[in-house]
């Protein structure tokens, strides 16, 4: 997709090409084939753009309520944050806002919806395709455009200051801070001590980037799987360590960790803390909230003798502990009648899918396998889950 070709696809011809891909439904399986019946009637170039849109707006449906109506690009896509993220973080922000590097306007959605908003980016692509989705939000009047560089375009009267930087400015995923582009230390040059900044990084960002940073580090999951890390400067900072699960806005933070709540042997319940609520390093605190032990003080994994219904992990009524030994964990699994198992690993070099065809189970029953170490013990635990843990 370029510029060109866009602006082709917002015209009446383009419309009606969009109409006959539509009609063919293509898969990445029957792309190929789809494109072909589509060239007979069209130019080559608008019909490749057009099977792609149709192939883009199926991505986005996880992501956009009006993905039907909107225009994307692939990278754009990946690296945008999906409605309920946007509208949770827009939250924060309060005066116009300044969302540097909009992409395909995501974010630009989510805080035109409450304010006004001054979006830039750098790429007339995909300044366009901002354009183009904001107006089918019916949000046009909220924003103003511009396309320009984030690290020297001007920004005055502006309440504060949201950047998705490019963690693929050499199409490579990056999760390095320094890595993206502009890097962060570049952004934190050109703005105020003090400016109200949101910065959103990859989820797996390394937490040795973080450390020296004066900035309240939020860990977001959503339905239980992480999506980003949010650094968040100045007068939008509330404290050090987040981790906030979506939807229903569930919210465990600290200045700092707690201390260990000490280490104990598996108990009645096994508790698999949420990916957020490990990227924050707060499983301590968690497990202080559930009354709960660590296993070990290497491993997240809690363990209690007393069931807590909590949103921040997914518990386990433990059945089995033992020893990690293969004819073990099979004569166990088969006098049960298992045939299927759900391997988790924390602290421990089995490969689940190797683990799966070594024992060659067969049955209707399902467990949850725990491979993990006490100490330089290896072990397994066994279990099924609770159900309305989260």
């Amino acid at each position: 997709m370029d510029l060109a070709i866009l602006r082709q696809l917002q015209a009446p011809l383009g419309e009606a090409t969009l109409a006959d891909a539509r009609a063919l439904a293509p898969t990445d399986t029957t792309l190929l084939r789809c494109l072909g019946t589509l060239r007979k009637g069209y130019p080559a170039e608008l019909a490749r753009g057009a099977i792609e849109t149709v192939l883009l707006r199926q991505r986005a449906r996880t992501k956009f309520a009006r993905a039907e109506e909107m225009f994307f690009e692939r990278l754009a896509l990946e690296q945008a944050s999906g409605e309920t993220i946007a509208a949770y973080r827009a939250r924060r922000f309060f005066g116009r806002v300044a969302d540097l590097c909009c992409g395909l306007g995501g974010d630009t959605l989510a805080l035109a919806a409450r304010g006004d908003v001054l979006a830039i980016d750098l790429d007339p692509l995909r300044l366009a395709l901002a354009q183009h989705n904001v107006a089918v939000y019916r949000l046009r009047e909220c924003v103003k455009w511009r396309q320009a560089d984030a690290l020297t375009t001007e920004l005055a009267n502006i309440g504060g200051v949201f950047v998705d930087p490019d963690r693929r400015p050499a199409g490579k995923r990056e999760r390095a801070v320094e890595a993206c582009q502009p890097p962060l230390s570049a952004l934190r040059a050109r703005l105020s001590h003090d400016c109200p900044l949101g910065v959103k990084l990859a989820p797996g960002v390394p937490t040795s980037d973080l450390a020296d940073l004066d900035a309240e580090a939020e860990f977001i999951s959503v339905a239980g799987e992480l999506k980003e890390c949010v650094l968040w400067f100045g007068r939008l900072r509330r404290t050090r360590w987040r981790a906030t699960l979506l939807p229903g806005e569930h919210v465990l933070c600290a200045e700092a960790p707690a201390e260990s709540p000490g280490v104990g042997e598996v108990g009645r319940y096994l508790y698999d803390p949420d990916p957020a609520v490990l990227r924050a390093g707060l499983a301590t605190d968690l497990a202080w909230r559930l009354g709960a032990r660590q296993l070990d003080e290497r491993i997240a994994w809690l363990t209690s003798d007393r069931l807590e219904a909590t949103p921040f992990a997914t518990v386990y009524e433990v059945e089995a502990d033992m020893p990690f030994n293969h004819r073990t964990l099979s004569a166990w699994l088969r006098a049960r009648s298992v045939g299927r198992i759900t391997v988790r690993t924390r602290g421990s070099a089995v490969n689940p899918a190797d683990l799966t065809r070594m024992l060659k189970l067969s049955g209707p029953e399902s467990r949850d396998v725990f491979a993990t170490r006490l100490g330089d013990r290896p072990r397994v635990i066994i279990g099924r889950s609770v159900a309305h843990s989260r």
